[in-house]
């Protein structure tokens, strides 16, 4: 990029994210922060995420911490303990098989991934439902916009395509 050029983009996780303008002035790269934002997929269909995949449940486990630390102070030994299970969670292999609607309880349960996260009960338990409340966002797809039960319902009608 020549100087003086400048980009516009979401950095972050798919929880939180900040809009930065990156500048490129004498080889050096300044950012100006925008601002908080969460972008989505066009297609939400490619949204739907294995529940049990290690490297996105370390990346929500991550902007969660973030997220809980800008709001509640968070005791060190928990945040340290986060921060090793997300190390644990991204040292896993990446050929973890995935589930689906045909796995069956006892399978689920013999999973690696839920198996480091039930070895990490004593302490996540407490913190669990902040952490699954953050990470619980529902994205809207456009087919959804003429639900009457969609929280999109009535509203934008100009950007349904």
């Amino acid at each position: 990029m020549q100087d003086g050029a400048f980009v516009l983009g979401p950095f972050g996780g798919t929880i939180q994210q900040r809009l930065l303008k990156r500048e490129k002035n004498f080889n050096q790269w300044l950012d100006t922060d925008l601002g908080g934002v969460v972008f989505g997929p066009m297609d939400t269909f490619s949204a739907e995420r294995n529940p049990l995949d290690p490297y996105v449940l370390a990346e929500n486990l991550e902007d969660s911490l973030t997220l809980m630390s800008d709001i509640i102070e968070i005791n060190e030994t928990i945040y340290q303990s986060i921060e090793q299970l997300i190390i644990s969670l991204r040292e896993l292999p990446r050929d973890i098989p995935p589930i689906s609607e045909e796995t069956s309880e006892e399978e689920i349960l013999e999973h690696p991934v839920m198996d480091l996260i039930m070895s990490e009960m004593e302490w996540l338990a407490p913190i669990w439902p902040i952490i699954s409340h953050i990470t619980s966002m529902d994205l809207v797809s456009f087919e959804d916009l003429g639900d009457e039960s969609s929280s999109m319902a009535g509203g934008h009608k100009d950007l349904v395509p």
